[in-house]
């Protein structure tokens, strides 16, 4: 076989190709020497996150970078949303570490079960196996035997070095994880996650200020995006739709009513709906031939696990529903007309519900109810950089060169409570690119240094 020179420069990484491309290409882009790269993963399987360990002796660091979304699999592993408890292996950086506040600690402790986003969760255990490595005795986790301890422990390579760990987006969010489980070994460890996505619950978004650190960029959708914000999006647009004189209104009747379709109410095996309308309980008027429905009335059943319906008169479904988080629904709505189903309460009286109004209940209802999909957090501290407002506007048109030479960038630490809703901009996807971020860290940093050059030289 002949001897090739670069198989020798080009680390191997694991997925790479025959000629070890992809390990050329992040040397040349990071611009580093061959030998500070010594381990990564560049093909991975869902819930498989792709990485990088790179050694810097001149400034004696040793740096984890994970990658963002990028693959189909990543894709998966960001659609895997659902929330799943964390135990405390993974949060052994918060519960075990000597560097936390007691007092932090113990809220950590006290407040179990702690819950994050289960993709997430998933990929950084798998990652944390591969950096530090599968225990010798196979149960405690705190023994490690991996990459970092034969580069950081006493007497090797890197003692006394500082740890790194850094990603963007999908892979800022498995940063911070793979930082709060290795923060109890590495104390001299600091994450730095850019435009990550929220993925822990408060009590854990609060604990790990003092080691991560979350970068946000003006309205990049990810770091608010979660199961929570999404359904009040929906909801919001919903709400806009029906309040535009414009807008077809048979169109968002039929909308909601699919939305609603799917949230049907299931406790102990009961299922509450409401059947099509009893023909004897319509009233129709002619009106260019087309049908008018004028009063509705509807068989309300309740579904058991018996083969027997029991049915119920309007207040008792009233009443049940009024208790749960079901929704008035027609299931099979008048595709030519879209007026709102009346339903008789009394002789005197009619109840109406509007598909619209019941959708809005239902979601005002899902948002105080103690199930479903819990509300996800930015972990570490927060810094949001915005641009500031400048006399020209720069219109969406000019997209990539949004960034001109005059525009100044102001940066600010933020509360985590402002992150829970997403902002609906022309730039809300633009601004998530990773190098907008690294634009207008740069220009901060720039603007930095002349502030303390120009202040050196004043006082001189």
């Amino acid at each position: 076989m002949p001897f090739r020179p670069q198989e020798i420069m080009r680390p191997k990484l694991e997925g790479d190709n025959w000629w070890r491309g992809h390990a050329a290409a992040f040397l040349k882009n990071a611009n580093i020497p061959p030998e500070s790269l010594r381990k990564g993963r560049v093909s991975q399987a869902k819930r498989e996150a792709a990485y990088f360990v790179v050694v810097l002796h001149h400034l004696k660091s040793v740096v984890i970078a994970v990658r963002g979304t990028e693959t189909p699999e990543d894709l998966i592993t960001d659609g895997l949303c659902r929330e799943c408890s964390l135990s405390e292996e993974d949060l052994d950086g918060l519960i075990n570490s000597n560097y936390i506040r007691s007092d932090v600690k113990q809220n950590v402790i006290s407040s179990f079960p702690h819950y994050g986003h289960s993709g997430i969760v998933e990929a950084a255990r798998e990652l944390f196996m591969q950096i530090d490595g599968q225990p010798e005795n196979g149960d405690n986790l705190r023994e490690a035997t991996g990459l970092l301890s034969s580069l950081m422990g006493a007497g090797c390579e890197c003692f006394g070095y500082k740890i790194y760990v850094v990603g963007h987006s999908l892979g800022g969010s498995i940063a911070a994880l793979l930082g709060i489980q290795l923060y109890h070994r590495y104390p001299n460890l600091h994450v730095y996650s850019y435009g990550p996505l929220p993925f822990v619950d408060p009590v854990i978004g609060e604990a790990c200020q003092d080691f991560i650190t979350s970068i946000v960029y003006n309205d990049e959708f990810s770091s608010r995006l979660s199961v929570r914000s999404i359904l009040r999006l929906r909801a919001a647009a919903i709400q806009a739709l029906s309040e535009d004189p414009a807008a077809n209104s048979a169109m968002i009747c039929r909308l909601a009513n699919k939305i609603l379709h799917v949230s049907k109410y299931q406790s102990g095996g009961q299922e509450v709906k409401i059947s099509t309308p009893s023909p004897s309980g319509i009233v129709t008027s002619e009106d260019n031939n087309h049908q008018m429905y004028k009063r509705r009335s509807y068989k309300y059943t309740i579904k058991g696990n018996s083969e027997q319906d029991k049915d119920l008169t309007f207040q008792e479904a009233t009443d049940l529903i009024s208790n749960s988080d079901a929704a008035i629904l027609n299931d099979n709505p008048d595709e030519s007309n879209c007026s709102p189903p009346c339903f008789e309460n009394s002789a005197d009286g009619v109840l109406c519900e509007n598909p619209v109004s019941a959708f809005m209940d239902h979601v005002s209802s899902s948002n105080t109810q103690t199930r479903g999909p819990q509300e996800a957090y930015l972990p570490g501290l927060i810094i949001h950089i915005v641009p500031e407002q400048t006399g020209n506007y720069l219109s969406l048109w000019r997209g990539w060169r949004f960034h001109d030479s005059g525009h100044r960038y102001r940066a600010y630490i933020a509360n985590r409570e402002n992150f829970k809703d997403i902002n609906v901009s022309p730039f809300m996807f633009l601004d998530h690119l990773p190098w907008r971020c690294h634009y207008a860290m740069q220009k901060l940093l720039d603007t930095g240094k002349a502030n303390d050059q120009h202040d050196g030289s004043h006082m001189v």
